[in-house]
């Protein structure tokens, strides 16, 4: 209790009407932005929450936010976002340059929206797959409170990154996996039945082909069957 009154009178780590985000202190934090709270209500033993995505009404004790991670959105200004992008391994180095030159401008030429493009790197290098993975690090004008210009600023960069890639011949096409043509055990069970039955050795002397019933899967309900079941059928 004297942790969250403290919390609440000394550290103030929100304000009503702040997204906050709790989280373990221990555990990452969501590169992609994390899902956050309103706070609708504070008073010295518990905080009132909204969620932001489904307008749900959550509280907390004052003392269990003492323990937890709170991330304050209001006060965290000039967002940075994450753009992810696969390349095919064959492709000239030059012509990643050429895609990243055309990502900067598109950029520069919306100062309302992005900083700069802070980042451009390799992340990921898979030449068994065929492919490497850059992101595209870029810096918003809006702090995190305002997270719907973001996003969709975010989409719009990404949208055009795929179009570039079409253009620049470099998008790129994940190979087939592989098919399993082999024959799982309830397969054969089911294939070896219906093939005896067609020849007509079957427990009733061949009389359900002969009635012109269908085959019998009674053998498949013992994969099914519970040990003890299992052994009186045995």
């Amino acid at each position: 209790m004297c942790e969250g009154i403290l919390l609440i009178l000394v550290q103030k780590p929100y304000d009503i009407g702040d997204r906050i985000h709790i989280s373990n202190s221990q555990s990452d934090p969501n590169s992609n932005g994390s899902a956050t709270w309103f706070v609708e209500a504070i008073n010295l033993f518990s905080t009132t929450v909204r969620y932001a995505a489904t307008n749900e009404v959550a509280t907390h004790s004052n003392g269990s936010l003492a323990q937890s991670r709170i991330i304050n959105a209001a006060r965290s200004p000039k967002a940075n976002v994450y753009i992810y992008n696969k390349f095919a391994s064959d492709v000239p180095y030059d012509r990643v340059m050429l895609f990243k030159s055309v990502i900067e401008s598109f950029v520069k030429e919306r100062p309302r929206e992005w900083i700069a493009l802070s980042g451009f790197r390799a992340t990921r290098v898979e030449a068994d797959l065929g492919y490497i993975e850059y992101v595209i690090a870029l810096q918003h004008v809006e702090k995190w409170q305002n997270i719907g210009p973001i996003l969709n600023s975010k989409a719009e960069v990404a949208s055009y990154c795929l179009e570039v890639q079409k253009k620049l011949g470099m998008r790129y096409e994940a190979p087939p996996l592989p098919v399993n043509l082999g024959i799982n055990r309830a397969q054969q069970m089911e294939q070896s039945v219906f093939e005896r039955e067609q020849s007509g050795d079957s427990s009733d002397g061949g009389l359900g082909a002969i009635a012109g019933a269908g085959p019998d899967f009674s053998m498949l309900a013992t994969l099914f069957a519970k040990p003890s079941e299992a052994k009186k059928t045995r």
